[in-house]
């Protein structure tokens, strides 16, 4: 069986109107569209065995293999046929010994002319509908090319649009996830009337019932000296004490996210500096 290089089986695939680029051909070949395998002298390349290219070319040209095998057959026999009868008419003559007879040798010779001129246009008519199978050929190779660059195109695009997606997509859930303490942040709590905020006073001064002093007297003035610090006179929460979605406390300096465990910790950091205070005017006092 013969085998084939890259550059063979590409003048073989140009006979076909398949392809000039010898880079399809190797393209094909690492596609496993042609089958092909590795020669052991890698300077040599690929080898092609002859029925795996026709195998190819079969499929990329339906029949044409067998069109082009049966007229090149034609034509390289076509004379010799021709020759082989005019030698059979002529070893007729000889045996009818018609031999001298000029005329009839001249008729014979006309006819043979003719049939060879009948048998020349006949190639000649192949040939001309060979052309035009090959020039439809041609342009079909022609619009297959360029489906095949358009389709690189479009996957090579595809390929970016898809990574562009990715590239959305992930900083669409980066922005969502930013975009929760925001989210948490208009959910938090802010507005308390000063009515809410004095039962706060009074449920934190409830923890100090075991204190010498008496705290209650102390409720009208942790009122009127806290609340201001925290809320607006409409009961709003001050826009400050609010940052990314927790509270911070202007007296404890720290972080909450819960409201009223926030206004508890700051009346306990106030109350703890009262009761401190009574303790040492007692023993003052003492």
């Amino acid at each position: 069986m013969e085998v084939y290089n890259v550059h063979q089986a590409l003048k073989i695939l140009q006979q076909y109107y398949i392809t000039d680029s010898i880079q399809m051909v190797t393209r094909w070949i690492r596609q496993g569209k042609i089958r092909a395998e590795r020669s052991e002298n890698r300077k040599e390349g690929w080898r092609i065995h002859h029925d795996d290219l026709f195998e190819f070319i079969e499929e990329q040209r339906p029949g044409l293999p067998e069109v082009m095998g049966v007229y090149e057959w034609y034509v390289e026999n076509s004379f010799s046929m021709l020759a082989n009868d005019h030698r059979e008419k002529h070893n007729k003559l000889d045996s009818e010994e018609v031999k001298g007879d000029r005329t009839h040798s001249e008729e014979l010779i006309k006819q043979l002319m003719v049939e060879k001129s009948q048998l020349e246009n006949q190639l000649i008519n192949m040939q001309d509908e060979l052309n035009l199978v090959y020039e439809q050929i041609t342009e079909l190779t022609v619009k297959i090319q360029k489906l095949e660059e358009e389709n690189a195109f479009l996957v090579e695009l595809y390929e970016q649009i898809d990574e562009m997606y990715q590239e959305l997509k992930k900083k669409n859930q980066q922005e969502i996830g930013n975009a929760k303490p925001k989210t948490m942040e208009r959910k938090l709590k802010k507005v308390m009337s000063a009515e809410d905020f004095k039962t706060i006073v009074k449920e934190v001064i409830d923890e100090y019932e075991g204190e010498t002093i008496d705290l209650m007297q102390q409720e009208g003035e942790l009122t009127t000296e806290i609340y201001p610090l925290f809320f607006n006179e409409d009961g709003k929460l001050k826009y400050e004490i609010i940052n990314e979605g927790e509270y911070n406390c202007p007296l404890t300096g720290k972080e909450y996210k819960n409201l009223k465990s926030m206004l508890k910790n700051a009346i306990r950091f106030k109350l703890d500096k009262m009761v401190h205070q009574a303790k040492e005017e007692l023993v003052a006092n003492d």
